[in-house]
């Protein structure tokens, strides 16, 4: 028994260890560079935080030569030509010609599905993935396993506060069980 209990502590100090070094990576992994230049057929936003990926967003698109921006996973209480041009102050111009916005999805998972069906209409097949820098590794990840679509990753920051250890320990969490359920599901 005091051997069973022994490897058993053994197996948690392993497991622990690998969720460390695994942290610490995932952490020295965050993007804090952002893409200067692109060539894409459209850029896509992640909704979440308070606003500030669907702003960059817009930023990107007035400023670039782009004339598509896919909005994935807004609530279905969004009215987004009043939000957009009202609450925001975009371009009432912009916002009807350019913009476009998915009431699908509710998770990374469903933004890549709702995204590559958009693409499919709308005849993208690459996209600026504008999205937080913690949540980016496994939006990359998923949006890579799902949506078809060749990937150039923008990661928003927010430099001003510190990252709570346990959003940092969700957010590495949800990257893993996404990668090992892309494992199992391919493994034959």
């Amino acid at each position: 028994m005091i051997i069973l209990l022994k490897r058993l502590n053994i197996i948690i100090a392993l497991i622990l260890l690998f969720l460390a070094f695994g942290i610490i990576k995932f952490k020295n992994n965050l993007s804090h560079e952002q893409v200067n230049t692109f060539n894409v057929d459209a850029i896509v936003v992640l909704t979440g935080g308070k606003g500030e990926r669907i702003i960059e967003g817009y930023n990107q698109i007035k400023n670039s030569k782009q004339e598509k921006l896919f909005i994935s996973g807004v609530d279905n209480t969004f009215n987004s030509e009043v939000v957009l041009v009202n609450i925001l102050n975009f371009d009432q111009n912009i916002v009807e010609s350019s913009i476009d916005v998915g009431y699908l999805s509710k998770n990374t998972y469903e933004n890549a599905l709702e995204t590559r069906y958009w693409a499919l209409e709308n005849k993208v097949k690459s996209i600026l993935l504008i999205t937080s820098d913690l949540h980016m590794q496994r939006a990359e990840f998923l949006f890579n396993q799902l949506s078809g679509l060749k990937i150039i990753p923008f990661a928003v920051s927010n430099k001003d506060s510190v990252i709570p250890f346990e959003k940092l320990l969700e957010e590495y969490i949800k990257l893993i069980v996404s990668k090992l359920v892309f494992i199992k599901k391919y493994e034959i």
